[in-house]
């Protein structure tokens, strides 16, 4: 975001061309790209062997296979362009919603979130939630909640969201939250910025779910770059936090994995009261 800002300040909706002519739009003759970072991540093992290549596509493991689960690791990042909407044009866009995250994650990050929480003097459930609530962090009660309903991979980045809205200080920074919408947004860009950069980094890709719920929230690039060096600094501190933390071996407490269907009701008496509701991630 820092390097689209830095050579496109008027940005808005950024793609790739392949994106865009999947789109029915076409980059305008003449258009230069904006350069930018793109992670490079492999699947690998930790039993496999040093001169072993670690490259190979290899699929996850489904349940019932005899191969256990390969963990993605990040082994560096290349230049690649992208192309704003405005270097561009053809069909209309469609509107564009967060994606709630598939699959699996790595259970090592879940566990790193989950006791990075715990040190911080939270508590941390996994329970039916409102219909569109992923999680919400009370700070009052000095609670963090999960759905139960998610997948692990979904789970794991609303976690990481929860611990960025913990870690950034909302609850101090950010005391009308509840009533105003400048207040709530900034928090929730600052957030989902955290937990984007954090997954992101240990091998997850949340780009479905975390590219349109910051871009619902922050309205315009200036949100981003006034608060960018707050979720640098903190996602750093969390990374920082996981590595420190990643030795510990019995992994305990609520669990990744999805616990009910997802269709199952979700009552809304299980939510705190407003006043001591800090935000919830929807």
């Amino acid at each position: 975001m820092l390097l689209i800002a830095a050579q496109r300040p008027d940005a808005t909706r950024v793609a790739g061309i392949r994106t865009w002519n999947g789109l029915n739009r076409h980059v305008v003759k003449g258009e230069h790209g904006i350069a930018i970072l793109a992670p490079c991540v492999y699947r690998s093992r930790d039993e496999v062997p040093p001169e072993a290549d670690v490259r190979e596509a290899v699929a996850p493991a489904r349940p019932g296979d005899e191969e256990p689960l390969r963990r993605r690791e990040l082994q560096g990042f290349r230049v690649v362009h992208v192309f704003d909407v405005t270097q561009t044009d053809g069909a209309p866009l469609p509107s564009v919603q967060p994606q709630l995250l598939a699959g699996q994650a790595p259970r090592e990050v879940w566990d790193g979130l989950a006791t990075l929480t715990t040190s911080a003097g939270y508590r941390l459930e996994r329970r039916t939630c409102p219909t569109g609530v992923n999680g919400w962090t009370a700070p009052e009660d000095r609670l963090v909640v999960v759905a139960e309903d998610l997948e692990p991979a979904q789970a794991t980045k609303t976690l990481a969201h929860e611990l960025g809205h913990i870690r950034a200080n909302h609850a101090r920074r950010f005391p009308d939250y509840g009533i105003d919408r400048t207040c709530r947004g900034a928090a929730e860009v600052e957030a989902e910025s955290i937990a984007y950069i954090v997954t992101s980094h240990l091998g997850m890709n949340p780009a479905a779910y975390s590219v349109p719920y910051i871009a619902g929230w922050a309205e315009d690039l200036d949100v981003l770059r006034h608060h960018m060096s707050t979720v640098v600094t903190v996602a750093q501190e969390l990374l920082e936090g996981l590595d420190h933390v990643s030795e510990r071996a019995p992994r305990s407490g609520p669990s990744p994995e999805r616990t009910v269907p997802v269709n199952a009701p979700t009552p809304a008496q299980h939510m705190p009261a407003p006043g001591a509701l800090l935000q919830q991630e929807k």
